[in-house]
């Protein structure tokens, strides 16, 4: 039996967005139907995502948990190269966010459509920027 996921609710009311090729997402709990006001966002983090090809992090919370007077905060970060003793990047070593990361961006806003709107902005500010040269 083939279950039809298109009538999911979960499925149906998650937030389109526009991420492009070398995105991994974490978690996504951005929703059409969900609304500040109603206080149904909540969470340690609601949205994140990784860029390893670029070595970026998006992360977005909602703070205070379910409160209608809570904020969005989103965070980029961008996880250095590890280097050789001569300077040289490290190619082979795994992404790992970690104490060494750098906080390239950070923003707060109360309003849904802002966030979306900074997010897929971020998105793909990321997909194509080059913090770091050889």
């Amino acid at each position: 039996m083939e279950l039809d996921y298109s009538k999911s609710a979960d499925f149906r009311e998650l937030q389109p967005l526009r991420i492009p090729a070398g995105w991994s997402v974490g978690w996504n709990t951005l929703s059409t139907t969900s609304k500040v006001e109603d206080g149904d966002f909540g969470g340690s983090s609601i949205f994140h995502a990784t860029n390893s090809g670029r070595r970026f992090m998006i992360d977005v919370e909602f703070r205070p948990e379910f409160d209608p007077s809570g904020q969005f905060y989103m965070t980029v970060s961008y996880q250095p190269w590890p280097r050789t003793e001569a300077g040289r990047r490290k190619h082979d070593e795994p992404v790992q966010f970690d104490a060494k990361a750098e906080v390239v961006h950070a923003t707060e806003t109360p309003v849904y459509s802002d966030l979306i709107s900074q997010l897929e902005t971020w998105i793909g500010r990321c997909t194509t920027w080059v913090r770091e040269g050889h």
